[in-house]
């Protein structure tokens, strides 16, 4: 009896761990998980998943290094075109994502969005 409570508690404490080591994945196929309407939201990983971070509508000129060259992905939640540059200040190449659109970042845009504009494309 000893050895069984002994082995319920060894499993126990690894079951906890597994559950706090899993990786936190967020798929963007439903507002209704948490993606709310009116905001740009950036994933980490391709098709909407991995980390995400969630940015009002406004011109950006520079992500921030948390989020510099990092993104794969982009939700547009907004009413407005967004788009995204390759490099800060609105300088670089630029990808123009449609209202409402979901886009992956493929080839020159996978990991290298810097900054962000609402107000146009046009540089």
């Amino acid at each position: 009896m000893r050895l069984t409570v002994k082995a319920a508690t060894v499993a126990a404490a690894i079951a906890s761990t597994l559950v706090l080591a899993a990786p936190g994945t967020a798929s963007a196929a439903d507002p209704k998980d948490g993606f709310i309407g009116g905001k740009i939201y950036l994933f980490d990983g391709h098709n909407n998943t991995g980390d995400v971070l969630a940015l009002e509508p406004a011109d950006i000129l520079n992500i921030g290094w948390a989020w510099n060259d990092r993104a794969s992905s982009v939700w547009n939640l907004t009413n407005d075109q967004v788009c995204i540059w390759t490099d800060i200040d609105h300088h670089g190449y630029y990808f123009s994502i449609p209202a409402g659109q979901k886009q992956e970042l493929l080839f020159l845009y996978d990991n290298a969005v810097s900054s962000i504009s609402v107000s146009g494309c046009g540089g």
